[in-house]
């Protein structure tokens, strides 16, 4: 966040939080910070709460249920939108970049990241191992839910269609797209020395245009 030149009393929305995991997480960073998280699901968004309970008073962090493509927030509301792991779940990817473009402040920073469903095929029986092992961690009653890695990758995007629906929409006007090995990394680019992020030595770094 400081590469990216977030402001130390910065207004930050994580779209598609989940148990709030990602917020709580920044929040004991960065206290000075204002924290909202977003998810589609009620349920997600009580468990946010519920766990959030122990978060000291001082810290500003709320929950709320929400639609990724219809942010219930005003323009400019904020100075960093962050987003993990939500795309795949998102039926509408160009509305989506457009919300957050919409509620991003002038001179606001964003990272979304969602997994490539290009994946290896050398590489489908980590996933799916990783997958097994992530359902026999969850409460006995969620373990046969159909989400999990496996459907995760399959509903995810590919790089070409991630750089189609930026150049459709106004975020990307805005960011980088850095399709990895594993997922998609789209931000604004860092501030100050005017480099780009690290890239691994087997990703492509592709800009939005696609150059």
């Amino acid at each position: 966040m400081r590469k990216l030149g977030v402001p130390p009393t910065a207004r930050v929305l994580d779209v598609g939080c989940g148990p709030g995991w990602l917020a709580r997480f920044l929040a004991a960073h960065f206290p000075a910070m204002q924290f909202v998280g977003l998810d589609a699901s009620e349920p997600m968004v009580m468990q946010a709460r519920q766990s959030g309970e122990g978060v000291p008073a001082s810290v500003s962090v709320r929950f709320v249920v929400g639609d990724g493509c219809q942010l219930p927030f005003q323009s400019g509301r904020f100075d960093f939108v962050v987003s993990g792991a939500t795309l795949h779940h998102v039926a509408d990817p160009v509305a989506f970049f457009d919300e957050i473009d919409r509620v991003l402040a002038r001179g606001g920073s964003v990272i979304v990241s969602d997994l490539n469903r290009n994946v290896p095929r050398l590489l489908w029986p980590l996933v799916r191992l990783a997958d097994w092992i992530e359902r026999q961690l969850r409460p006995a009653a969620a373990r046969q839910l159909a989400e999990g890695f496996v459907s995760s990758y399959e509903a995810a995007y590919s790089p070409d269609e991630i750089r189609a629906f930026l150049r459709r929409s106004r975020l990307g006007q805005r960011v980088c797209h850095y399709p990895r090995l594993l997922q998609h990394w789209i931000q604004t680019p860092p501030r100050g020395n005017g480099q780009t992020p690290d890239v691994h030595p087997l990703e492509q770094r592709v800009r939005h245009d696609g150059t």
